[in-house]
């Protein structure tokens, strides 16, 4: 994949900043519940759009330049020297300075944050376009911070600056209609090539709701579920497009202890093994997904931090069934016991998620000839947040960063949001795990995070089912250039390319 190029343009009005005076309307998927704040994890798995990080990944994910011209770690591996473009000015005009950037992380690490900043030192103000970062201890994975956390203004951020964002990204906030749409406009003080249309409106809807909008014409792009790929209204184009964004069931890896933790079901090996025995990803993928998908057998399938050997066992029904009943799983009407203990549990899914429902359907199916109950609910984050320590949930991970597979499954991580919900704890696992964040570089980090994959992958705190590819239906006069690898999170992560995109069509 060719590199973005970003292009120094004059600052210009908004009328004239686009090529074009048309407006976009796109469906992108969910609605970010808490706004547009990068501090809180608004752009932690897309590009956030209307702020601007230190440093950005390429199509191809290698580290490019944004805000940061330079960045260097110094020999000891304790701290990071960056240096700032100079003149890159907020939405509002304001100058973005070394304060900014110092008080974006300084939030980040002091809030209840998505990003992890527990080894950051302290960040030091060199200047007003340089800045150090100090580390606690070496961290080969830092940098992925400086990917990850979007710049907000300290002058004017807020409480309320997720409802009405100010920043140094390729689009400026418009407005925000709660639950209807977004509205954006190309930012006029944006030091990089402007999107070419004059405003882009991001509605919000369910997947059904969309397919109708696409079918009346309301609409020049929307994600898609699998299940519309092939009927897709005269007019629009198939957009397919890779990604590391999976699909699995995390397991409460512990008996039950109270306060909501644990599960005697699921905190028994023989069970999790027993149920990846019995899945048969092949048909996930090309009955339910219509083959717009991969098996998954890992958070980190095919990225250079995953796995090497992926495991290939046909699913085997029966050796499942031997294997329960000789570890005393014996079947009582249909259902397995283990002295007083039932083999039955909730498996929590998204509400009207149609992918992860169905995953979830054919799940309960397939172990259903095992003895095992699962019953799918489908339910809201927040009400799923309330139950994900004690019973198994279907989550998306997926990122073009190493250091979740810390995030998910360090002990460290127990009982911290969505991530090691199970309260999976390894002490060989987090060894690996530290040992690669410690290494001397990358490359000699990527032994130990392989290592690691491959205690985990026998301990099973997950059964991964699939790996998505992400679709779009578009006009097919918008030309979306060549968009890269999507990270988890179906919709936003397509705009991250949005400067390169086109409308190839005459209006009429």
């Amino acid at each position: 994949m060719k590199p973005l190029i970003l292009l120094v343009l004059s600052l210009l009005p908004f009328a004239s900043l686009a090529n074009t005076d048309r407006v976009l309307t796109l469906a992108l998927g969910a609605e970010p519940e808490t706004g547009f704040d990068p501090i809180y994890g608004w752009g932690k798995y897309n590009r956030p759009l209307f702020q601007s990080t230190l440093i950005k990944r390429d199509n191809a994910l290698e580290l490019v330049s944004d805000l940061a011209l330079q960045w260097r770690l110094s020999e000891d591996r304790l701290s990071w020297l960056v240096d700032l473009r100079d003149g890159v000015k907020f939405s509002d005009g304001s100058a973005l300075t070394a304060a900014d950037v110092k008080f974006s992380f300084d939030t980040a690490k002091n809030s209840a944050s998505l990003h992890d900043l527990t080894n950051l030192e302290r960040v030091e103000i060199l200047d007003d376009h340089s800045l150090r970062f100090y580390l606690k201890q070496a961290d080969i994975t830092f940098i992925d911070n400086l990917v990850n956390l979007a710049i907000v203004p300290k002058a004017s951020y807020n409480a309320a600056y997720g409802l009405n964002p100010i920043g140094s990204g390729p689009l400026a906030f418009v407005r925000w209609d709660r639950n209807q749409q977004l509205i954006m406009q190309p930012n006029p003080y944006y030091y990089g090539q402007k999107p070419a249309f004059s405003k882009i409106v991001v509605t919000f809807s369910d997947e059904d709701s969309r397919y109708a909008r696409l079918r009346s014409g309301q609409l020049d792009l929307a994600a898609i579920a699998p299940r519309y790929a092939k009927i897709l209204p005269p007019g629009y184009k198939l957009w397919s497009i890779d990604s590391v964004d999976n699909r699995g069931i995390a397991w409460p890896m512990v008996p039950v202890q109270g306060s909501g933790i644990g599960n005697d079901v699921t905190s028994d090996s023989v069970i999790r093994q027993a149920i990846d025995m019995a899945v048969e990803r092949q048909i996930l993928v090309q009955q339910l997904l219509d083959g717009f998908a991969t098996p998954a057998y890992s958070i980190a399938d095919g990225l250079p931090w995953g796995p090497q050997q992926i495991s290939s066992n046909k699913p085997d029904l029966d050796a499942a069934k031997r294997l329960l009943e000789q570890n005393g799983w014996q079947l009582k009407a249909g259902l397995r016991h283990k002295g007083d203990t039932v083999a039955s549990m909730t498996l929590y899914y998204l509400a009207g998620d149609t992918v992860r429902q169905q995953l979830a359907l054919a799940v309960a199916q397939m172990v259903k000839p095992l003895g095992i109950e699962i019953k799918p609910v489908g339910k809201s984050w927040e009400a799923i947040y309330l139950q994900m320590h004690s019973q198994p949930v279907l989550l998306g991970f997926g990122s073009h960063s190493a250091t979740e597979v810390r995030a998910v499954y360090h002990s460290a991580s127990r009982g911290k949001g969505y991530f090691n919900s199970g309260y999976y704890s390894n002490p060989q696992v987090d060894k690996a795990l530290d040992n690669a964040q410690a290494a001397a570089s990358w490359s000699e980090s990527l032994p130990f995070w392989q290592q690691a994959q491959t205690l985990i992958a026998a301990d099973r705190p997950w059964t991964w089912l699939v790996n998505l590819q992400h679709l779009y239906a578009a006009n097919e006069c918008l030309d979306l250039s060549e968009p890269g690898i999507e990270a988890h999170g179906h919709g936003w992560p397509l705009a991250n390319n949005i400067e390169q995109w086109r409308w190839q069509c005459p209006d009429r």
